[in-house]
């Protein structure tokens, strides 16, 4: 079960805000701030740096734009946090991009 599950939309492509409706639980190894670690489809670690605001939770930084970039995410596609149960990973998390359907047929 997804910890976060939302659809991206623009300003998510610089910054991922996750306000409490898309928030079902906080990532305990996160704390209040600091990095959160997660492992990504192809395996590799991925660390972003993470606050908490008034707003929400708050992925940002370059890394989260390389992930971005390197991931090909565009508004619309939806990015999913869960746990990573498998002991082999070095990432408490891992994240996976669902891609929109819509996405694949825009040029």
């Amino acid at each position: 079960m997804a910890l976060l599950q939302k659809t991206v939309e623009e300003p998510d492509l610089l910054k991922l805000t996750v306000t409490e409706a898309y928030d079902t639980e906080p990532f305990p190894n996160a704390a209040s701030s600091g990095s959160l670690t997660v492992i990504d489809e192809r395996g590799l670690p991925c660390t972003f740096y993470y606050r908490v605001s008034r707003r929400g939770r708050v992925l940002s930084g370059s890394r989260w734009q390389d992930f971005i970039r390197r991931n090909g995410v565009r508004v619309g596609d939806t990015v999913s946090i869960e746990r990573n149960d498998g002991h082999a990973y070095p990432a408490p998390y891992k994240i996976e991009i669902i891609r929109n359907p819509r996405n694949s047929s825009e040029t």
